[in-house]
């Protein structure tokens, strides 16, 4: 969706304010007429513009006092005044009321065009800070890494990720948990049109139910016990950028409903508001679930999944890629020699074959988290073999095969043992342990019941 600057054009002069729309049009904005104050007032509450053209001598509501309702109004658009007045008292009176510029009637099309470009850029970097402030988090060390990869899979998906990269349609990222996906989220968003913002990254999971729409959407103060205060969502967060929705599997029925209405027409609508907004949002979904088994048995909406899968890029568990698992090595002993002020660490050659040997089934994270608590605790610069895997599964060690008559574990069967390992390693604490999995409380509990059954 190409974003189109919202103009709302306010005279009181019929043929002016035709003449003025049609030519805003053919700028290329959205343009709205508006015969008087009054009318202005009540399309803005209504509907969300970027900026109004607003001539300084009406009947009835003034410019100037329509000046000052409008300064009122929450996000309030960027004001341009037009007068025939050339004296430089009307202008700076406006300016003094919080008018962005003012121009002599009549003005040039080339005039309008540039103060209205720079209205509206001024508007989307107030309200881009505004929203930003809470919403961003800035990613690790490693995290703003590019991709780290050697293998022949990994750089076939990354040519496809560089191409997807010049589209701006929506992506979906399936993969395993803990693959990567939310760094191949960020290739794309640092290789697109968007990258002069940044990315808005929401976990689905994480997110309770209730407070879904909320979270999304916004609020208005007063919608709902405890909204004491406006509040942006992260719709309007990522406007001009991207919104990552991660483990977007997760998400209630319902939300995908008002997603869906969203990715389709652009608009949305605080909770507790009758007001239209727009916003200008790349959407990337990532899943370690298979979508269109979750439409099959209802639990995810079909038109959804299919709006979602414009481009569809899978990342492969790091089994099926053991090139890369020595870059990766190398990558994360760089981030945490520096972390942990030790230049010299290092792994024994043995210690690198084993890490290379082993099937990883919680992936890179899995990768990332044995490095870390090997660094954490070594006692000397040299990491040693029996130090590099002491909490995980040894499977490799010492040439073990499974027994002839055996047959081999599934992904399913390798994936429980994991997550009671490192449940029991946890001391039976579930929110320590689905941290050290990388996977939200709510995924735990549900696998957990999974097995219990």
């Amino acid at each position: 969706m190409s974003r189109k600057i919202r103009v709302m054009v306010v005279d009181d002069d019929d043929v002016l304010r035709k003449l003025v729309s049609e030519q805003v049009a053919r700028m290329g904005f959205d343009s709205t007429p508006a015969a008087s104050g009054e009318e202005a007032l009540a399309a803005l509450a209504k509907s969300d513009y970027d900026v109004v053209l607003l001539d300084i001598r009406m009947p009835g509501l003034s410019g100037l006092d329509t000046l000052r309702e409008i300064r009122k109004v929450e996000d309030a658009p960027e004001v341009i005044m037009l007068t025939a007045d050339t004296s430089l008292g009307t202008g700076l009176e406006a300016m003094r009321l919080g008018a962005y510029d003012y121009l002599t009637k009549p003005a040039t099309l080339d005039e309008i065009e540039a103060v209205v470009r720079k209205a509206d850029e001024k508007r989307r970097l107030v309200r881009q800070n505004a929203s930003l402030r809470d919403a961003v988090r800035q990613p690790s060390a490693d995290e703003q890494s590019a991709l780290i990869f050697r293998s022949k899979a990994l750089e076939g998906l990354v040519a496809l990720a560089e191409t997807a990269a010049r589209a701006d349609s929506t992506v979906i990222i399936t993969g395993e948990s803990g693959t990567g996906k939310d760094v191949l989220a960020r290739f794309i968003h640092a290789r697109s049109a968007r990258s002069d913002s940044p990315m808005i990254s929401v976990n689905c999971a994480a997110l309770p139910e209730t407070l879904f729409e909320s979270e999304f959407f916004g609020h208005e103060r007063g919608a709902f016990t405890g909204a004491t205060a406006t509040k942006r969502g992260l719709i309007e967060a990522a406007d001009g950028s991207t919104l990552l929705l991660d483990e977007v599997g997760e998400m209630p029925l319902q939300t995908q409903v008002k997603l869906l209405q969203f990715l389709e027409e652009g608009r949305f609508r605080r909770v507790g508001s009758t007001r239209d907004r727009e916003s200008d949002v790349r959407v990337i979904a990532a899943t370690n679930r298979n979508l269109a088994d979750e439409v099959n048995t209802g639990r995810f909406r079909a038109d959804l999944f299919y709006r979602l899968n414009v481009i569809s890029l899978h990342v492969p568990p790091l089994r099926q890629r053991r090139e890369d698992i020595p870059a990766l090595v190398e990558h994360f002993l760089t981030v945490f020699r520096e972390r942990f002020n030790r230049p010299a660490l290092d792994l024994t050659d043995e210690a690198r074959q084993r890490l290379s040997a082993y099937d990883w089934p919680g992936n890179v994270r899995e990768l990332r988290n044995c490095l870390e608590r090997a660094a954490a605790l070594a006692t000397s610069d040299r990491i040693e073999a029996d130090q590099v895997l002491q909490s995980v599964s040894t499977q490799s060690e010492e040439g073990k095969t499974p027994a002839p008559d055996s047959a081999p574990a599934t992904l399913e069967q390798l994936e429980r043992q994991h997550i009671l390992r490192v449940l029991e390693d946890s001391g039976g604490n579930r929110e320590r342990a689905a941290a050290i999995l990388g996977i939200s409380a709510r995924t735990l509990y549900r696998k957990l019941r999974e097995y219990e059954a």
